[in-house]
């Protein structure tokens, strides 16, 4: 009888652990695909010369691209983090790098996370905030500037409290649900 109690103690602990492995699991693939990383030393690369936050950057790609080099916008955004080429070629005369982009050579990985990183490391030097700094990304920095200089969405002209336009709201927010799970991969 004691034997019996045994065994069924050890059986359910198994289950028990069989069934917890399961969800883990289950839970690292859900995870996995919604969640995707690639190009990470390209990442961490350009995080580093650029000081941002790896995580930071993985979530604008997964969000802006879903980590599709040949994304495209209907607004002429392109690549895995939707830089325009005039951004980028802006940005080329911004930091005086005497470079002219095609828009081809924006498609490449390596070209458009540097691009993409340059450009947020540029609204960082503009508006500190990451959610400004976000915002600014998805709806430009002259809309971001005029949002906080308008009481109604800023009352300190640093951070926006409300956010006029729906798109720009909810990117922040996918944006930063993304953030948690990229801090678990750098």
């Amino acid at each position: 009888m004691a034997y019996n109690n045994f065994m069924k103690k050890w059986a359910i602990l198994i289950l028990v652990g069989f069934v917890f492995t399961l969800c883990l699991g289950g839970y690292k693939i859900f995870v996995s695909l919604n969640h995707p990383l690639k190009y990470e030393n390209i990442i961490k690369q350009n995080c580093n010369y650029y000081n941002l936050p790896p995580s930071l950057v993985a979530s604008v790609i997964n969000v802006e691209s879903g980590y599709d080099q040949n994304a495209t916008s209907n607004k002429n955004a392109i690549g895995l983090m939707q830089i325009k080429l005039s951004t980028a070629n802006y940005l080329n005369e911004f930091y005086k790098t005497g470079i002219t982009l095609t828009e081809s050579e924006l498609f490449a990985p390596q070209t458009n996370i540097k691009y993409g990183c340059m450009y947020l490391n540029y609204l960082f030097k503009k508006f500190k905030d990451t959610n400004t700094v976000l915002a600014s990304y998805n709806a430009g920095e002259t809309v971001v500037r005029s949002w906080l200089n308008n009481t109604n969405y800023s009352t300190d002209k640093i951070t926006l409290q409300n956010i006029p336009f729906l798109e720009t709201k909810n990117y922040i927010k996918k944006i930063n649900n993304n953030l948690k799970f990229y801090k678990l991969y750098f």
